[in-house]
C-alpha cells in the first residue's frame, strides 16, 4: 500500500507540475493580453485625439461655410437690388430719350417747314436782290 500511496503522490506531484506549467503559460498569456490591451488603449487614445482634431476642423469648416453662405446671400440681395435699380434707371433714361426725341422731331419738322418756305421765297429774294444791285449800280453811275 505504501507503493500505491507513493505512486498516487508521484501522480499528484506530476499533475501539480503540469498545472504549474499551465499556470505559467496562462500567466504568460495574461501578460501578453495585458500588454495587448495597453497597446490598444494607446491606439484608442490616439484615435480619440485624431477624432477630436477632425471634429474641431469640422466645426471650423461649418462656421466658415455658414459665413460664406451669409455672404453669398448678401451678394445675391445686392445684385438683385442693383438689377432692379438698373431697370428703373433704364426705364427713366428711355422716357427721357423718348421726350428728347419728340422735341427733336418737332424742331426738325418746324425747321423743315421754314426751310421750304424760304425755298419758295428764294427766287423772289434773288430777283429783289438783283434789282437792288441794279439800282445801286445806277445810283453809283449817276453820281
Amino acid at each position: 500500500m505504501d507503493k500505491e500511496i507513493l505512486e498516487i503522490l508521484k501522480s499528484i506531484q506530476s499533475d501539480m507540475k503540469t498545472m504549474q506549467g499551465d499556470i505559467g503559460t496562462i500567466q504568460g498569456s495574461m501578460k501578453t493580453m495585458q500588454s495587448d490591451i495597453k497597446s490598444m488603449q494607446g491606439e484608442i487614445k490616439d484615435i480619440n485625439q485624431h477624432l477630436d482634431r477632425v471634429e474641431n476642423k469640422t466645426d471650423r469648416n461649418t462656421i466658415l461655410l455658414e459665413d460664406l453662405n451669409k455672404k453669398v446671400e448678401i451678394v445675391a440681395e445686392v445684385q438683385s437690388s442693383f438689377s432692379d435699380q438698373l431697370g428703373r434707371e433704364k426705364d427713366d433714361s428711355m422716357d427721357s430719350l423718348d421726350n428728347r426725341l419728340e422735341v427733336i422731331e418737332l424742331a426738325v419738322t418746324d425747321t423743315s417747314s421754314r426751310v421750304k418756305s424760304i425755298q419758295k421765297e428764294l427766287p423772289t429774294i434773288v430777283e429783289l436782290t438783283s434789282r437792288n444791285w441794279s439800282d445801286i449800280v445806277e445810283i453809283k453811275s449817276a453820281r
